[in-house]
């Protein structure tokens, strides 16, 4: 068994897992944002096809997998020709 870590060992380890968090928190937040950002692209990009009517809400419904109701809000934004 090892013996148990004097106060300053356990204190540098310490800081070490704190900055091994900060690390993976960082690597998370900027995972999240570029799925956000490829979110983003990917709607407006479907909103375009629709605009140029080169495909009804219907196929973007059958290639993403998406409801119809959640097609139509996540591209609303982005629409401009809404009939």
């Amino acid at each position: 068994m090892n013996p148990r870590p004097d106060k300053e060992t356990r204190a540098a380890a310490k800081e070490r897992i704190a900055e091994l968090k900060r690390v993976r928190d960082e690597a998370h937040a900027a995972a999240d944002q570029a799925k956000e950002a490829a979110d983003e692209v990917m709607w407006q990009a479907i909103a375009a096809e629709l605009d140029q009517g080169q495909a009804l809400q219907l196929d973007a419904v059958d290639a993403t997998g998406f409801s119809r109701d959640h097609v139509l809000r996540r591209t609303k934004k982005y629409r401009t020709n809404q009939n």
